[in-house]
């Protein structure tokens, strides 16, 4: 004879083996129901992609190029109205005696900091002039620099780059490894010594051509001291293209706008700057004429000017204006190597007495106001997905009522309080994944709308080419999310309908 309890689990087996056909079944038969039930789940997920792809993308343009959050710029104690704070305008003031190279060596004992870089302004005055091969005319205004070192930037750069100082001495043993411009001389690369070619005097209307510069290849002849120097090379800030293209090019033109510039054309380009000059007022002392030569760009570079290697601006501020010019830094660029260490490390800076540079606090401030968007988007969607939860344990309860005399029979046949628990909430699971994949193929869809949208307005700074950056995990965490709140949605309807008796079930 057969044992009543082997004939109770091979029932439980056989159930075991068709659950998940029996679910479909299941919800084949309330596509109506399921199919409403799931909107609120699909429109859930869906604006949870949409927001975390919209902030995360506002996060890459403003924390990626506009306030860096993967450096702190550290600067001297703000300092009190009066002859400091005059002297602290023109670069010269006292306090920034207190960045030195030792204070910078000092920072690397902070953890995520993964070093520490100088940087020095100008501290005279300076203008470039040129543009008439890019822009049809000469443009000619003040010129505001400053350096720092190449190694900073070194990520942003393509490998071949120049921007390096190129006047560095380097040890040779025939002047064919030295650059344009450079002989070797006593084991050293040294510049090549020139007569500058004679200059046209006033405002002459000879069309006769200047005489050609006797200096090889880039290289030109420097008057002030009559050797081969290379342009010096230069990093802009795409913001300086971004502004140039929006406005400046019809405001310098007069009315008529000059042409637009692409990055790729200004590369290597060469103009004239005039130092320890100024294009508005009269300077007194020596000048030097120098060429530049955009090397590329950099969001790290000042954004309204140009970038230099800070061994070229060491020299000229002690040339110009005096030996401690050239060894004051006016700030000091702190790598961050982990972002999620960025708060720390700016409050160690502040413990340590010293302030942050304003485009610091702008990031540290941009940060919090877009992380509280980021908590209010995605509680939005939270509460979207959580009111659709309800409707599905509405929906299963009903479900439920239909369905008493069916889940009767399964119990009476042998099937577990935890099989008809596992079915509704199976079912449950088979709503959330089908809504999940659903919802984010429309928050998907909707973001690729608006940029289509967005793609018909005029160009601005920093407008990116996608508004929305979707991490890789977005995708799994719709999916988990939609399952998650089904579930919690039909957990109260399953234990309902696990704890019904089947005599009872039968006979209603």
């Amino acid at each position: 004879m057969s044992n009543p309890e082997s004939m109770t689990l091979k029932r439980k087996s056989r159930l075991g083996r068709g659950l998940w056909s029996l679910i479909w079944t299941n919800l084949a038969r309330s596509k109506k129901n399921v199919a409403l039930s799931s909107v609120g789940i699909i429109v859930g997920v869906g604006a949870l992609v949409f927001f975390i792809g919209l902030s995360e993308g506002i996060k890459q343009v403003v924390l990626g190029r506009i306030f860096l959050i993967d450096q702190v710029e550290v600067v001297p104690p703000k300092v009190g109205l009066g002859a400091q704070a005059l002297g602290a305008l023109f670069g010269s003031s006292a306090e920034n005696e207190s960045l030195t190279d030792d204070l910078a060596a000092s920072f690397s004992d902070i953890d995520g900091v993964s070093g520490a870089y100088p940087k020095m302004k100008f501290t005279f005055p300076a203008f470039g002039f040129g543009g008439r091969e890019l822009l049809g005319k000469d443009l000619r205004g003040e010129l505001i620099a400053d350096g720092l070192e190449p190694q900073l930037v070194k990520s942003d750069l393509p490998a071949d780059s120049f921007f390096h100082d190129r006047e560095l001495r380097s040890a040779c043993e025939t002047s064919t490894s030295c650059d344009i411009g450079m002989a070797c001389v006593e084991g050293q690369c040294s510049p090549l010594s020139c007569e500058p070619p004679p200059k046209r005097r006033g405002r002459s209307k000879s069309r006769k051509p200047l005489a050609p510069d006797p200096c090889p290849g880039e290289s030109y002849c420097a008057r002030d001291v009559k050797q081969c120097l290379r342009p010096i090379p230069i990093l802009l800030n795409p913001q300086l293209l971004e502004l140039y293209n929006g406005g400046l090019a019809v405001a310098l033109g007069r009315g008529r706008s000059l042409p637009k510039i692409d990055p790729a054309l200004v590369q290597r380009f060469i103009f004239n700057a005039e130092l320890n000059r100024s294009a508005i007022m009269r300077q007194k002392g020596a000048s030097a004429r120098r060429k530049f030569q955009i090397a590329g760009f950099s969001d790290k570079a000042i954004s309204v000017g140009a970038t230099l290697p800070i061994s070229y601006v060491k020299r000229f501020n002690s040339r110009f204006t005096s030996p401690a010019a050239g060894k004051r830094y006016h700030s000091i660029i702190l790598k961050v190597r982990d972002q999620r260490l960025f708060p720390e490390i700016v409050e160690e800076v502040k413990r340590r007495g010293l302030d942050l540079a304003e485009k610091t606090n702008n990031a540290v401030q941009a940060a919090q106001i877009i992380l509280s968007i980021e908590a209010i988007f995605t509680l939005i969607s939270l509460v979207i997905v959580g009111i659709a939860s309800l409707n599905i344990s509405q929906m299963f309860f009903m479900m439920i009522t239909q369905r008493r005399r069916e889940i009767g029979l399964l119990r009476a046949v042998g099937a577990s309080p935890g099989d008809i628990q596992m079915i509704i909430l199976g079912e449950a699971t088979m709503i959330g994944c089908i809504g999940g994949v659903l919802g984010m193929f429309a928050g998907y869809v909707a973001s690729f709308s608006l940029d289509l949208l967005a793609a018909q307005l005029p160009r601005f700074p920093y407008k990116p080419e996608s508004f929305f950056v979707f991490p890789w995990w977005v995708w799994g965490l719709g999916v988990i999310v939609s399952v998650i709140f089904c579930i919690l949605g039909a957990y109260l309807p399953a234990r309902s309908a696990a704890t019904q008796e089947p005599a009872e079930a039968l006979t209603q």
